[in-house]
């Protein structure tokens, strides 16, 4: 044992360090009843998508022994599984929600994810001569800025873009060593990122493989097996998320997300390019001006600081130690960043651009700007001994390009906006407000340190030596008391004790009945609490039809609706809808009183099973008539009377179907035919792909890989 750990020591502390400093920021998460959540007046994703959708998995096939590729407690009935932010067919997901309950298992995987993420960074760093403190400094600036902390609330996005440094590392290694089994790791990583649903995530990590791929293949890997490299993962990709992809789809092309979004929206104003230097400019979470700005200037996305004492670290690198692949990679990170962040201002994307107005809030690119500051800072910090003042020249190609971009920028970007920015972003403004004094003391501790590095190391070499590791040790606490005491207000922000929140309880008569309840405020995916069905929710993928026929009810159900939200007076025109009840502080109003109330048809017959995807009756006809229902229209829906399978048709949002005169037994359930069609051609591609590798094992590392 004591081999083991002497042979493996400087791993162990590396994960001791990673360990400790996510105890620092997120101890309070560990215990249960403290969760990423929202503040009051703040509902975020956390409350109104996330944890729903997490226990209405966990109900469903725990309790109910089915898997919910339906559910009618959502949009009058919507394909839950199709929308890949539930993350319904994420395996790993999946497995540790049915193991450690639907709240525990988000932390488990968030700590576990943190620390596959943290430890690929320092398998990366290593590689790249940047030992512990280095990483130290990296890991803490990379994970732990305002940008991260405060977008905890974003469940799948965080799962994605926490593995970001395992990314890159497996590229790393497949540049080293060519081998095939690293494309298929790496598919994996990716693919567990496409099953969380954040697919913007999933598209900047992209971006950041891409980037270092180009950085560290230039002049050292042939084209072919760059190409190979990329067409490889897209296949294996494309393998392991199709019975995602295929639904997913198919419920887009049905949404209103089809024809793009505003894709401007959030986009950072030029002056706003100060804000990774100096925190909190808008004000705090109790006071954020950001709204009184512009509308779009949220607290979430607007907040990307990395820490001062980071930046200067960063330019220090980039001016005074020799040019790097590294120092390359890192400042293109940066680029992009500020070119996507600050994309309303640099008119280079139009709206006609293929992939980029399918997203919003592209100052999310800013997870790739912390990773280069973190590079750089951390090799800054463990390569300072080979600073000089030599390489300022060249590193001034690196340094003032982005400053020339962005003074442009601001010298362009006039108007209402930048004129309300302009007291918050003044030199005056930020010597006055409270936190200046900090920041002085950081910038000052760090010219200190410099100060005393600079004059030892010319007039004694002893003394030098002595004090050099101490010096470094003081920068790192700099860097982690910089982020330690600017992140206090976004983590009480986002953590808060949930212990108190409950599901209140509904009537008996109203359970699997399309029920509004009013007398609750019932926000977004968190009618999946309830026993009843309901026609709101939250989905960027809800089908427009649905919302169109709602507006001309008198019901808005863009955005994330609630059960409180302003209602039609005649509650009669909800029962066109399919709405049996709604429920108010004052009682409850029924609106059908029918035996078969998923029926238009006032029909005779009772329930044998009714449960959301399957229902099965006896109906009495009394004459050939086309029976309309409430089941909104899917083709994936079947109905089978008396056994025999008969077609349906779409009638407005819901679905009618033909029956005879007298007594049936009919049965209606869905089949998520999309779902089956991609586990087929998975299968069908994995065979094609294994049956192609054995044939063509030897020309493909010979000739393409190794260009033997």
């Amino acid at each position: 044992m004591m081999e083991i750990i002497s042979r493996h020591k400087f791993f162990l502390f590396a994960a001791v360090l990673s360990l400790s400093t996510y105890a620092i920021f997120y101890g309070q998460f560990l215990t249960p009843s403290n969760y990423f959540w929202s503040s009051e007046g703040h509902p975020t994703d956390a409350q109104t998508k996330h944890l729903p959708a997490r226990t209405y998995l966990y109900d469903r096939i725990v309790n109910e022994r089915s898997f919910p590729f339906w559910t009618e407690k959502m949009y009058s009935g919507f394909p839950v599984y199709a929308d890949p932010e539930n993350a319904y067919l994420n395996p790993i997901n999946v497995a540790s929600t049915l193991i450690f309950g639907p709240r525990m298992s988000y932390k488990v995987l968030h700590i576990l994810e943190y620390l596959a993420g943290s430890l690929s960074l320092y398998f990366l760093l290593k590689r790249k001569g940047i030992g512990l403190l280095g990483y130290s400094i990296s890991n803490v600036i990379f994970y732990f800025n305002t940008f991260f902390i405060n977008h905890q609330i974003h469940f799948n996005m965080i799962m994605a873009l926490y593995l970001l440094p395992t990314v890159l590392l497996l590229a790393d290694l497949f540049l080293e060593k060519k081998q095939l089994r690293y494309i298929v790791f790496q598919s994996f990583v990716i693919a567990n990122a496409v099953l969380w649903g954040h697919i913007q995530s999933v598209a900047i990590m992209l971006m950041g493989l891409f980037a270092y791929m180009a950085v560290f293949s230039f002049k050292k890997t042939r084209l072919p097996a760059f190409v190979f490299y990329f067409a490889a993962l897209v296949f294996f990709i494309t393998i392991e998320t199709l019975p995602q992809v295929l639904p997913t789809y198919k419920l887009f092309s049905q949404s209103g997300r089809s024809e793009g979004t505003d894709y401007l929206k959030g986009s950072l104003n030029p002056r706003m390019a100060i804000f990774p230097f100096v925190p909190y400019l808008l004000g705090e979470s109790d006071n954020f001006m950001g709204r009184e700005v512009n509308d779009d200037f949220s607290y979430s996305e607007v907040y990307i600081y990395s820490g001062i004492s980071s930046m200067i670290l960063a330019v220090l690198a980039l001016l005074l130690l020799k040019k790097s692949r590294e120092a390359v990679l890192a400042i293109v990170f940066i680029w992009i960043f500020l070119i996507f962040g600050f994309m309303e201002s640099n008119k280079i994307f139009s709206s006609g651009t293929p992939g980029i107005t399918l997203f919003r809030e592209w100052g999310r690119t800013a997870v790739l700007y912390s990773f280069g500051i973190a590079l750089l800072a951390g090799m800054f910090a463990e390569k300072i001994k080979k600073a000089s003042y030599k390489n300022i020249k060249s590193g001034a190609l690196f340094v003032l390009p982005p400053i020339i971009y962005i003074g442009t920028l601001v010298a362009m970007k006039e108007g209402r906006i930048a004129r309300k920015l302009i007291p918050y972003v003044s030199f005056q403004h930020i010597q006055a407000y409270p936190h200046f004094p900090i920041l002085k003391a950081i910038v000052l501790s760090l010219a200190g340190i410099f100060l005393v590095f600079i004059i030892t190391k010319k007039l004694s070499p002893l003394i030098f030596s002595k004090v050099f590791s101490p010096l470094k040790i003081a920068v790192a606490a700099i860097v982690f008391f910089d982020l330690v005491y600017f992140s206090q207000d976004v983590l009480g922000f986002r953590l808060r004790d949930i212990s108190n929140y409950t599901i209140a309880p509904i009537a008996e008569e109203l359970k699997n009945k399309r029920v509004i309840l009013r007398h609750l405020d019932v926000l977004g995916a968190e009618s999946l609490y309830y026993d009843n069905w309901s026609p709101f929710g939250t989905s960027q993928l809800k089908e427009s039809d649905y919302v169109d026929y709602y507006e001309q009810l008198g019901l808005n159900l863009r955005g994330v609706t609630s059960s409180i939200l302003e209602m039609p007076r005649d509650f009669q025109h909800l029962k066109e809808a399919g709405i049996v009840a709604v429920v108010q502080h004052r009682g409850t109003t029924f609106l059908n009183n029918n035996n078969l109330d998923v029926l238009k048809n006032n029909m005779e017959g009772h329930y044998i099973k009714k449960e959301e995807g399957k229902i099965i009756m006896q109906v009495d006809n009394p004459s050939n008539s086309v029976i309309g229902t409430y089941f909104k229209h899917s083709p994936d829906w079947k109905v089978k009377v008396d056994g025999q399978k008969t077609e349906i048709a779409k009638n407005g949002v819901f679905f009618d179907f033909p029956l005879k005169q007298g007594s049936h037994l009919v049965e209606i359930y869905y089949y998520p035919r999309p779902f089956f069609q991609g586990v087929l051609l998975s299968v069908l591609l994995l065979m094609a792909g294994v049956a192609a590798y054995f044939s063509f094992k030897k020309p493909l590392y010979r000739h393409i890989l190794h260009n033997e």
